[in-house]
């Protein structure tokens, strides 16, 4: 019992002390993912899967988006890969669109990760607005 309470104490006092872990561990553990294409002539043509789920394969006209929500596995990596082709294409570029490594790094702000495919590269936001990039087209 003693132990219990100690262990109550001691996680109770840390996030006391830590605004940032606090939120981390009650509110950074769900997201929703988006892919959108912003190919200037081709549709795009989407397949993922997770190691539990497949997502299924998804063709998205222009400005078209593909979404989906996640979130982390509590013990052991979420991933969700997907391959990605440009339609009439052989060419297929695999990409993470999830990992925990994403989330915690990049997506924990907002709980949002977007991907757009565009004809030089395909580029990663958290936000919709500022966009870097992130894959180039294999």
């Amino acid at each position: 019992m003693n132990c219990l309470f100690f262990f109550i104490f001691l996680i109770s006092f840390l996030l006391s002390q830590s605004p940032t872990l606090s939120f981390h561990l009650y509110f950074c553990w769900r997201f929703r993912v988006h892919i959108i294409n912003n190919l200037s002539l081709n549709n795009l043509v989407i397949h993922c899967f997770s190691y539990d789920d497949d997502l299924g394969r998804h063709e998205l006209w222009w400005d078209e988006e593909f979404t989906f929500k996640i979130g982390q596995r509590a013990v052991g990596d979420t991933r969700v890969l997907c391959n990605v082709t440009k339609f009439g294409s052989n060419h297929v570029t695999s990409i993470d669109v999830f990992t925990n490594g994403i989330a915690d790094k990049h997506c924990c702000q907002t709980r949002q990760c977007y991907w757009s495919a565009r004809d030089d590269a395909i580029y990663f936001s958290n936000n919709d607005k500022n966009w870097n990039r992130w894959y180039n087209w294999t």
